[in-house]
């Protein structure tokens, strides 16, 4: 039956689904396109003939029909050999029961009786048998694409985990090695930094020690020499010159050890 009824909607020419169906004088149809292409070649006959009856026209008018141009539309968006062959389940669709048909355009499940053609038309809709073998199908590779990405994802994921263990054991390390390093520099500028200490103040104790010397030295000479002095100015304050030449030899004496 189902057949039967497809093959009511095919053009007798080119074999499909009528495209802008019409008829002229019999009651054959055909695509508008296929009976003017059929035509053209008869135009050295002066005559326009049908194929299905071999009726001849002379000069035939073209009539479309609206009425089968509706069926069409309507087996385009459900087709009609799908709807008759599905079987119908238990599951309530308001006042119907749901016939088993899948829209792969839309994702859902149609009711041939309570959805609107229109808003399948020119979608891709099948049998749930079919639409669910192709799902699965479907299903199986986005979750093998799925599962790959995943072992992708936990492989680099394991390998950043270990680079990330491995740096922060490395870091340790490094710390430890800056660490050490700079507590041995740290000590051998304290170690150097308490020797220089150490040479500076003997160098400045022997320094100061030695002006010290130098100072009581020439304190010590200049005593002498203001002594020396001393002893001139009252030499020379004599007025008795034998007095004066009486005690010069003591005086040079005690000029010279001072």
């Amino acid at each position: 039956m189902a057949c039967c009824l497809k093959d009511e909607l095919l053009c007798s020419i080119c074999l499909s689904i009528y495209q802008d169906p019409v008829s002229f004088g019999c009651e054959h149809y055909f695509c508008r396109k296929c009976i003017t292409e059929h035509w053209s070649r008869q135009e050295h006959h002066g005559t326009r003939d049908c194929p299905e009856c071999r009726r001849t026209f002379t000069d035939p008018l073209l009539s479309p029909s609206l009425k089968l141009s509706n069926i069409v539309e309507r087996y385009a968006a459900f087709p009609l050999d799908a709807i008759l062959n599905a079987q119908r389940n238990s599951y309530p669709c308001k006042d119907h029961e749901k016939v088993k048909l899948f829209c792969l355009s839309d994702k859902s499940l149609v009711c041939f009786f309570c959805d609107e053609p229109a808003l399948h038309e020119q979608h891709q809709v099948t049998t749930v048998d079919e639409a669910y073998e192709e799902i699965q199908r479907e299903m199986k590779e986005q979750l093998t694409t799925l599962q790959d990405s995943e072992k992708g994802h936990t492989e680099a994921l394991q390998l950043l985990q270990r680079q990330l263990t491995e740096t922060k054991s490395s870091a340790k390390s490094l710390r430890a090695t800056i660490g050490e390093a700079f507590e041995r520099l740290h000590r051998f500028l304290r170690e150097r930094q308490k020797s220089m200490l150490e040479e500076l103040e003997a160098d400045t104790a022997r320094t100061l020690s030695d002006i010290e010397h130098k100072i009581q030295r020439y304190s010590q000479q200049l005593r002498d020499v203001k002594e020396g002095i001393q002893i001139l100015q009252e030499r020379l304050s004599e007025t008795s010159r034998h007095e004066f030449l009486e005690g010069i030899a003591l005086t040079s004496d005690r000029v010279a050890e001072g």
